[in-house]
């Protein structure tokens, strides 16, 4: 993967893309990776279903890693609607506010079983907004 990621970063550099990593790994785990690769152009898509399930303070990685290292996120609730299920989103807000991340925040597989995905993810953008104050 550093192989892989040195190869192409030093493309993404010259043409002013970003290369995001989602994953399960933890916050540290992400930085050996981008520190490995030594491009300001590798950065953590941060999933906050992914890692929570994997047992990561998601909180404490969010301003830990802080925006220098996070280009997007994931708003995520595997099974639920956002706001009902294991992420406190109240709590993610304050992460992304303390470090000042202006960037996008994208609602994924938050979809309860059986229920129409149209409808939740009307619901989950109502939510997320409200939240996030948008």
């Amino acid at each position: 993967t550093i192989r892989r990621l040195k190869k192409v970063s030093r493309k993404a550099e010259d043409n002013g893309i970003i290369l995001g990593i989602e994953s399960w790994l933890s916050a540290e785990e992400h930085m050996e990776i981008i520190s490995a690769v030594g491009s300001p152009n590798v950065k953590v898509y941060y999933d906050v279903a992914n890692s929570h399930k994997m047992g990561y303070n998601i909180y404490e990685e969010i301003r830990w890693l802080g925006k220098k290292h996070i280009c997007e996120f994931h708003a995520k609730e595997n099974g639920y609607l956002l706001g009902q299920g294991r992420i406190d989103f109240e709590e993610v807000k304050k992460a992304i506010d303390e470090i000042k991340y202006e960037g996008w925040i994208q609602i994924e597989g938050a979809v309860p079983e059986k229920a129409d995905m149209f409808d939740s993810y009307v619901l989950n953008n109502k939510y997320l907004r409200s939240v996030l104050g948008t």
